[in-house]
């Protein structure tokens, strides 16, 4: 009897501790997941910025015009 009941507290025990630490595992997932997408995002936007200035550089050269 008392076997059964060491065997039921203890299973209780890991499964509580399981639970909050998948718990705070997945607290941490999300926010990562969600600062990688902001980053990403950013870094796309980045990329064309670059690329819109770049292009307006090309389209409109200076030209000396001192003749």
């Amino acid at each position: 009897m008392d076997f059964t009941n060491y065997f039921i507290g203890l299973l209780t025990g890991v499964s509580i501790t399981a639970f909050f630490i998948g718990k705070e595992l997945y607290k941490y997932y999300t926010k990562y997941t969600i600062q990688q997408k902001q980053l990403n995002r950013i870094l796309k936007l980045n990329d064309k910025i670059q690329k819109f200035k770049n292009l307006k550089s090309v389209k409109t050269p200076n030209f000396n015009a001192s003749m």
